[in-house]
């Protein structure tokens, strides 16, 4: 338990000490942490939930820009072209934390955007269904390499 507890510990004190723009997903299929970044979580049948998050130095725009570049590579991913957005939601938080620097603290508030988007997959006779429906392309375009590919 005790080296768990470390395992954890140490990969939270490395998540906290980026300090670049990030905003992270992960098209493997498993559910990740959302303290970690990114995940899904599989609804029901074709329904999905998507969650993208950014560090401390992403701005709202680029966590959302990010999520839908990452929504539409999960939707590849998945072998689907479409997917249609049931709902989508955001949230911002502030945390207060601070540094000692010559013995004086200095306080300092970092906030942190996410994005939830609940998705349902679309193949193409399915799209005149829905208006307002996405198209994967118009969002990601799989690498050379067969990125995103289900082979």
């Amino acid at each position: 338990m005790k080296k768990l507890l470390f395992c954890f510990s140490v990969l939270l004190q490395a998540a906290c000490t980026n300090t670049t723009p990030k905003a992270g997903f992960d098209v493997e299929p498993i559910k990740t942490n959302e303290y970690l970044g990114a995940g899904y979580e599989h609804l029901d049948g074709k329904l999905f939930r998507i969650f993208c998050g950014g560090n401390g130095y992403a701005s709202y725009s680029f966590v959302k820009d990010s999520c839908m570049y990452n929504t539409a590579a999960f939707s590849h991913f998945m072998g689907y072209d479409y997917f249609y957005m049931v709902s989508k939601d955001g949230d911002t938080s502030k945390t207060q934390t601070g540094y000692v620097s010559n013995g004086v603290y200095v306080p300092y508030e970092i906030t942190k955007h996410s994005q939830y988007y609940t998705i349902l997959l679309l193949e193409k006779n399915e799209i005149g269904k829905f208006n307002n429906y996405y198209k994967v392309s118009d969002y990601y375009t799989p690498s050379e390499e067969g990125e995103g590919t289900n082979e």
